[in-house]
This record gives structure tokens, sequence and C-alpha cells, in this order.
């Protein structure tokens, strides 16, 4: 069921880390009660780096660190667009029945919205 990709994700997370951060936000997925708390060290709309914690089951874990790979060095206008299937391709997850994984993105643009 599940990709080298996602396994590698979900069993090796490197964004799975304390940092000194300038902005974060928390999302839940209460279907499943996966919690994800996303980190972001940002400096002139760059994100210089990012982190996450997460609880919860392992297409969420795989997720959060995708969603970090995606981001990290990019400028926060980028970000916005970001969307499931570019998860899903990182990932190389494309069971559409799971739309937990969307819980890190959301949170992502949420921690970013405070920019705004």
């Amino acid at each position: 069921m599940y990709s080298e990709k996602f396994k590698q994700l979900f069993l090796y997370p490197k964004y799975c880390k304390d940092i000194e951060y300038t902005h974060t936000a928390e999302g839940f997925y209460p279907e499943h009660g996966d919690r994800v708390r996303i980190f972001l060290k940002i400096e002139n709309y760059i994100v210089k780096d990012v982190a996450f914690k997460a609880v919860g089951c392992p297409r969420v874990i795989a997720a959060s660190e995708a969603v970090c790979r995606l981001i990290n060095g990019k400028h926060v206008d980028d970000i916005k667009s970001l969307n499931e299937e570019h998860v899903r391709d990182e990932m190389d997850f494309h069971d559409k029945t799971f739309t937990c994984i969307n819980t890190p993105i959301e949170t992502v643009k949420k921690a970013i919205a405070k920019l705004e």
C-alpha cells in the first residue's frame, strides 16, 4: 500500500526537530485524532527553516515531512499555492480516500497567514 518514498518520509523524518521559529500554528484532524504543529523561521518572507511535531497516523506524519520538504527555502507567496497534489506527489501516495494529509497543508497556511 505504501511506496518506498512514503516509508522513508514516515520512518526517517528529518524535519521532526526543534528549531528557533518566528511563526507557528497547529492543525487537528478530528476524524482520526491527528494533531500537527508546524514551526517556521521566516526572514524577508522566505522560509529559512521549518520543523514539525505530529501525533497520529503514518499518513499525517509522512505528509508533515513532505510539506516541510516542499516549503523549505521557499517564498511565502509560493507556499500559498501548495495543494494536496503537490504533497501526494512528494509522498508518492495517491490514495485519495485519505484526506488527513491536508492537515499539515492547512496548518502551514494558517502559520503564514499571520504575516498578512
